[in-house]
């Protein structure tokens, strides 16, 4: 397969789970093929465990049989060192199951290492073999299973962020508590901290705490030093077949690959693709594959398969009812973000009493001095500066930055790649929206910009204007985009997502015009359509939906916590 740009490891011919469990001796193929899922959470909980054990057992006085036959065996230093590194080997196996629970090979290998010293660290500042049975028990459960831990990445994969790291400082102020209890009969002196003796439990304990909680700092301070750097947006180019496929494809909003902000998954007979793109944990596959049925059933697999080795969560973005059969077969949870409105051309007509409204914009346009045309895709290049300066005025009365992704923006590499509508006054250009054509069956248009202060009915007579050049071109729909929020259910059992859309869409015109944005297209009478985000659960849906905003937005990137 061919892939884009983004890092990540190569797709095999192999599931990367079919070696998990494969160190357990045994015919039943059925049984180790139903637990494979559960051996990573389960051994990313007896990891996290068994670093609370560590923990706490620093925190805890020695039991006084065990410490006496330790005399005989080791110096005092040998057991001061150990009792103070077994609180930092514990508060790392935390830190580890993390990555654990996120598949990491790296992970797995720094656990085994850690849990065997940890071994050695119970064993040495107190022989605490109970500990050490159980940390070598949960080193021998990572080297079993050692095929389920498939995902490459270094610490910077797994590093612990806010939550985790809130988590962390609960367990160390547990353990903390614990201790005070466990050694209330000792009063506290500052002469504690440097008191080295066989029976100073009390003194081991506030170093080893004291370690954990340095420790827990180091990290936090990593968090907040070492954030990601602002990436530099950059155009990403766009293969030759997928341009081949965009141009032969029927929906018009396909051609959204161009925009140069994505990344590819090509098919290996190159007939088919998938474009997406990388915000947070989510990968996100914008309409879903493009191409050949046949290949396209493989690429979505595909797609899978690699957000699964980069610990991603796979979002499918404004899918439409056609493409949801095939995500409800692999088993992704759906919600609907809002309806496309599509104009059936063959029953469009500017005759008759509902028409009255565009056939008046039409007229007062000509009126106004304003003639609608097309620009020819060869002379966008030489009108960049005029397109620039509309779009420029036009920015300069919005709120927030330019969308992107499932949008266009003003790139003029984005719109040389297409002819322009535009209207005209005086020669000048003072409206131009980029003709997006579907292989002769729809037509629609996506980066729509005009000067301000001009007739109150352009956009609306050159959105009829163009309406009329698809029909006048032979193709039989024109896609006027979608209405975010639009068309959620208001039924009293309609799920959580839905009420809360509805209360956006109703109550959110102070930040966007939700109903103003379908009050509009809804003058042109289209046929409206269902447009549906998908995730792997339903509890990863809020989730998906931040970050599907976040990078319509072109918001922050960044590595989230695991759901």
């Amino acid at each position: 397969m061919a892939g884009g740009a983004r890092p990540g490891p190569e797709a095999s011919g192999t599931d990367p789970e079919e070696a998990a469990l494969a160190g357990i001796p045994g015919p039943l193929d059925e049984l180790r093929d139903a637990l494979r899922p559960f051996v990573p959470p389960v051994l990313a909980a007896l990891v996290f465990l068994s670093g609370a054990v560590l923990l706490l057992s620093s925190a805890l006085p020695e039991e006084g049989g065990r410490l006496a036959l330790l005399r005989r065996l080791l110096p005092l230093p040998f057991a001061e060192a150990s009792h103070l590194f077994a609180s930092l080997a514990g508060l790392a196996l935390i830190v580890l199951a993390r990555g654990l629970a996120l598949r990491m090979a790296q992970a797995r290998i720094a656990a085994q290492v850690f849990l065997i010293a940890g071994a050695g660290f119970a064993l040495a500042k107190g022989l605490a073999w109970e500990d050490a049975i159980l940390l070598v028990a949960a080193a021998f459960g990572l080297w079993l299973a050692r095929g389920a831990f498939y995902r490459r990445g270094d610490w910077r994969r797994f590093r612990p962020g806010a939550l985790w790291l809130g988590a962390l400082a609960l367990v160390v102020a547990a353990v903390g508590v614990v201790a005070l209890i466990a050694h209330s009969n000792v009063d506290y002196r500052n002469e504690l901290w440097w008191r080295f003796a066989w029976s100073g439990d009390a003194p081991r304990a506030l170093r080893a705490l004291l370690a954990a909680a340095v420790a827990l700092g180091v990290l936090a301070l990593d968090l907040i030093v070492n954030r990601a750097p602002p990436t530099r947006a950059r155009r990403r180019p766009v293969p030759d077949a997928v341009r081949r496929l965009v141009a032969d494809c029927p929906v018009s909003a396909r051609h959204l690959a161009l925009l140069g902000d994505k990344e590819f998954i090509l098919s290996e007979a190159g007939d088919a693709f998938l474009m997406y793109g990388v915000q947070g944990r989510s990968w996100i596959c914008l309409g879903g594959p493009v191409g050949a049925p046949d290949a396209c059933d493989a690429l979505v697999w595909d797609f899978l398969d690699r957000a699964d080795r980069a610990a991603a969560r796979p979002v499918f973005l404004s899918v439409q009812p056609d493409g949801i059969m095939r995500l409800l077969d692999i088993g992704h949870a759906i919600v609907k973000l809002g309806e496309l409105a599509r104009i059936d051309l063959a029953a469009f007509d500017l005759a008759g009493p509902g028409r009255k409204d565009l056939r008046y914009a039409r007229s007062r346009a000509v009126r106004d001095g304003l003639a609608f045309s097309v620009l020819p895709r060869a002379d966008v290049p030489a009108a960049a500066g005029e397109l620039k300066a509309v779009s420029d005025a036009w920015l300069a009365t919005r709120r927030g930055r330019e969308k992107g992704f499932a949008l266009g923006f003003f790139d003029p590499e984005y719109l040389a790649e297409f002819d322009l509508a535009v209207m005209r006054k005086e020669g000048r250009i003072v409206a131009f929206a980029n003709l997006m054509r579907g292989a002769g069956v729809e037509m629609s248009i996506d980066l729509m910009r005009h000067l301000p202060g001009q007739s109150p009915v352009l956009m609306e007579a050159m959105m009829t204007e163009t309406i009329l050049l698809a029909r006048a071109e032979g193709y039989q729909w024109f896609s006027l985009g979608g209405a975010p929020l639009s068309g959620l259910p208001a039924h009293r059992m309609a799920p959580l997502s839905a009420r809360i859309g509805r209360m956006i869409y109703q109550r959110g015109d102070d930040f966007y015009s939700f109903g103003g944005l379908r009050a509009f297209k809804q003058k042109f009478d289209p046929v409206w359509t269902s447009l549906y985000l998908t995730c792997p659960t339903g509890r990863s849906i809020p989730a998906a939906m931040v970050d599907c905003a976040l990078i319509v937005s072109r918001g922050r990137a960044g590595q989230d916590d695991a759901d």
